[in-house]
Order: structure tokens, then sequence, then C-alpha cells
């Protein structure tokens, strides 16, 4: 390895900074040494100049990279637990961290995206390739005195970029050159048939994905009494800012209408599963996953797992035995505003899916509604507005 940043220590800076053995405020630090780290390793994938895969690795690398299985569904509705029982499945390569590549990378996201642009996706995704959360926590591995693997992986996803972007709709490009380097970093010799990614929401952008005619969606539903109690505690323990109770039903509503209309599109490519049926029969749906994947039997599909190894169940409430899929609990208590709010914005759609929610009487939907406009309207002002910064 050439002379240059010191990785070893940089690495080591920010497995201190770490959860759990890190001190607690130590967020803003962590964020900062993450930043400092990636793009010092951009910057040294840049002086290598790209190496571009040749026409045969792109050919065979296209028979998987367009059959990827977009796992969807609200925030707090199962999602992760099912990323982590697709994880060590051997036909299949599971991106690690959340792919948000509509919502969160809309600058690489369109026809003509800039080396710059590049520059900040791949950064971005080396600092989200350090787990905060799993063991292994570096998911592109460790540096040592002959390699630095955030380096490698940047040097890979431009080359890859560059091979693909004439090949795909180049919208789609940084997201497939990012699964391919992802791939070559961790996994060289393996042989995947397809590959997952999971974001929240995902099934807004279903449309954006048509390209896929061999994608397979996977919509997870959930009791919204018990997402909205989890969303809450997450604000709660997370402190990540005042929850908007109103601004949450309402996306969980959206969700469910969505998991409604989205079937019929595309038939035999899209998939419900509710989160109570996950968990507590998890063999039988385990199995309909299995079948709707066309993937073989394997014992990594009972047993979550994240970079290979057992971990514990996603739950805002905590608990649960590492590579053991934990019963659904009943759907907490929430105030009974928060489940007023619940029955004005998703009873209707929660009913297909076997979920009763109590539903105000009319002027209390009346006087929720009202009260909730001008929120909404402020939101969807920032939508126009950030669409409108997109598409300049």
């Amino acid at each position: 390895m050439s002379a240059g940043p010191d990785w070893v220590s940089m690495e080591a800076e920010i497995a201190a900074l770490l959860p759990p053995t890190a001190a607690r405020g130590t967020r803003a630090q962590l964020l900062a040494s993450l930043a400092a780290y990636a793009g010092a390793a951009v910057c040294e994938a840049r002086t290598r100049g790209a190496i571009v895969p040749g026409s045969l690795a792109c050919t065979e690398a296209l028979q998987w990279l367009l059959c990827p299985v977009f796992i969807c569904g609200h925030h707090r509705s199962g999602t992760t637990l099912l990323q982590n029982l697709l994880d060590g499945h051997p036909q299949l390569l599971c991106l690690p961290s959340e792919g948000t590549y509509f919502s969160s990378f809309d600058y690489v996201a369109r026809r003509t995206p800039t080396d710059h642009d590049m520059n900040r996706f791949a950064a971005e995704w080396i600092s989200r390739f350090v787990d905060p959360n799993f063991a292994p926590h570096f998911r592109l591995g460790r540096s040592d005195q002959n390699r630095a693997p955030a380096v490698d992986f940047a040097h890979l996803l431009f080359g890859w970029h560059e091979a693909l972007r004439s090949r795909v709709p180049p919208e789609l490009a940084p997201l497939l050159a990012l699964v391919a380097a992802y791939r070559a970093s961790v996994a060289p010799t393996s042989a995947p048939r397809a590959w997952v990614e999971k974001t929240p929401r995902n099934e807004r952008y279903v449309q954006r994905f048509a390209f896929f005619g061999a994608a397979r969606f996977i919509q997870l539903v959930r009791h919204p009494r018990a997402v909205l109690a989890s969303l809450s505690r997450l604000y709660d323990t997370a402190e990540i800012g005042p929850f908007d109770a109103a601004a949450s039903a309402r996306a969980i509503g959206q969700s469910l209408r969505l998991a409604e209309k989205n079937p019929p599109r595309l038939v035999d490519r899209y998939l419900i599963v509710r989160y109570e049926d996950l968990a507590s029969q998890p063999a039988h749906e385990i199995e309909r996953i299995r079948q709707f994947l066309g993937i073989s039997p394997h014992a990594a599909l009972s047993a979550p797992s994240a970079g290979g190894n057992p971990v514990a169940p996603n739950s805002a409430f905590g608990g649960g035995t590492a590579g053991v899929i934990g019963p659904a609990a009943p759907p907490a208590a929430v105030p009974s505003e928060h489940l007023a709010l619940l029955g004005v914005y998703t009873a209707a759609a929660a009913r297909a899916f076997g979920y009763e929610v109590p539903v105000p009487r009319y002027i209390a939907r009346f006087g929720l509604r009202v009260r909730d406009w001008p929120r909404r309207m402020g939101r969807v002002a920032r939508g126009v507005l950030r669409r409108a910064l997109r598409d300049r």
C-alpha cells in the first residue's frame, strides 16, 4: 500500500467511538471522523485512476445485477428482520445498509451525475459501511499494511460506474455500480443470483424501478398501532427531535394503501408479508418468501444475521436472542390522540390486512384534519421545492 493516510489509525479512532464502548455524547465526533476517513479514501481512489471492467465482466455481472429484491414497507414494520433473514443466503447479495437511493442520493439518481457527485456518493457509502449496531462494524474489512478496503471499494465503484452507465439507464448506473463494487470488495468469489436492498417506504418508487423487469418487491405491513408506538419510542430514545404523530399516521396510511395498489400492477413480482405472521409463523412465511424469490432452501433463512453474524431481531423495545426470531408483541398502548389520528389516516387501508383501528366520530375527524392542515401543506411545499431543485 502506497504512503498516505494512516488507515489503521483512522479506523482505530472510529472503532473507539462506536457503541457500546463509546461514551455518550460522542456522535458528532464519530460523524466527523467518518467523514474525514471517507473523504480521504475517495481522494486516494481518484489518484489511482479508473480501471473499467471489460465487456465480458459487465455482461456476467448484469445477469444478477438486473435481478434486484427490494424490501419495503413503513419504518418499524419488520423490514430489518426480513433483511437479516435473507442476509446469509448464498444465492443473494445483501447490501448491509438501507439503500435510500431516490430519497438520499437524488444528486446521482439522474442522467448526468458529475465526478463530484460520484465522490459524494462513494464517501457516503464508505461511511454507511461502518455499521454502528452490529459486528463486524467495518463491513468492507479493516485496513492493514497491504490494503485499505475503503480505498479499494471507491476505486471499484468509479470503474464500475464508468462501465455500466452506457449499458443501463444512467440514473440507475450509480446504484448498480455500488452493488457490483460491494460484491467485488467483500465476496469476489460469490455467485449471486440476485441482490437485496432494504429501504423503508420504497413502495413509493415502484415506477422509478420499472427498468428492472425481473425485480421482486416484498412489502412488510404491521398493525398501525404497533408501528406508531415503535416510532414514538424510537424518537424518544434516539433523541432525534419531536415526534410528529399526525405525519407518521399519514405515512403509515399511505404505505398501507400502496400495499393494496402495487400488487395488481406487478402481479407475481410483488409480495405482501404481515410482520405478525412472519414473527408467529416463521417457517410458513419464510417458505412463502423463498418460493417467491426462487431460491434454494437454506438454514440461514431462519436465523437473523448481519454480515454473517447472528443478530437479535430489530426492536424499539429491546430484548431478543441473537439468531432467533422473537414473537410479535401485542400492539402497544398509544395516547388517545395518536389512536384517533390512526383512525383518521389508516383505518380503511388497515382493514384490508386484518388490522382493526377505531375510527373517531365525524366531528373529531374533521377537527384533527383541520389542525393538521398547516403542517401538511408545509411538508407538501418542501417536497415540491426539493423536486424542483432536483430536476433543474
